[in-house]
């Protein structure tokens, strides 16, 4: 989201904007030049320009409930209005350190429930970033983040044997927080949990 939008935030919501070819550019040149991957550019700003408008038009289209996209409005001039909730990554992080794990893992074990749901509805958030990806509406997980979905089955397959999840949980959160998840995870996002699921809503 961060390379694809601008985002203000209020009380109760929040507006994203696309942003800009050329605000994209200095953003993802930044990036880059401090991994050495400059030549990368021109692809990197194309996938993130057709990822933003494919993933709005993939859940625009779909049949997954308004309210686990965090009531998405569309707005004028490719703006989007949601309710503004709390990032996954902070608010785990944030049990643990005060000591409440039980809570933690129950955040995450919905976490998981939730990327199951969004396979139902044929939708699948490929980026592992979960923790970003996500956030917490009350006691209710929703979709934060459309600019990196995929609505082929086969994507997911190829990601699940990858366990493509565990790099960026391990990067994003907390220890205690990544080794639950990665446990648990080993469990829920399998592939016959998949070919079981995916769909099955549509």
């Amino acid at each position: 989201m961060g390379w694809q939008a601008n985002i203000e935030y209020f009380e109760d919501y929040v507006i994203k904007t696309p942003k800009t070819l050329e605000e994209m550019k200095i953003e993802i040149t930044r990036y880059l030049e401090s991994i050495g991957k400059i030549e990368e550019l021109e692809k990197r700003v194309k996938d993130m320009q057709e990822g933003w408008a494919r993933g709005l038009k993939l859940v625009s289209n779909s049949r997954i409930p308004n309210k686990m996209l965090g009531y998405l409005e569309f707005l004028d001039n490719g703006k989007i209005k949601q309710r503004r909730v709390l990032v996954l990554e902070s608010v785990w992080n944030e049990l643990v350190a005060k000591g409440k794990k039980k809570e933690m893992k129950k955040i995450v074990d919905l976490t998981l429930a939730f990327i199951v749901e969004l396979w139902r509805y044929g939708v699948h958030e490929t980026t592992g970033k979960i923790g970003y990806e996500f956030g917490l509406m009350g006691q209710d997980i929703i979709l934060i983040d459309f600019g990196e979905l995929s609505e082929k089955r086969s994507t997911a397959e190829k990601q699940i044997a990858k366990r493509y999840w565990e790099k960026s949980i391990t990067k994003y959160c907390s220890k205690e927080v990544a080794d639950y998840f990665n446990e648990r995870a080993k469990k829920v996002l399998t592939k016959e949990k998949l070919y079981l699921n995916w769909g099955k809503n549509l």
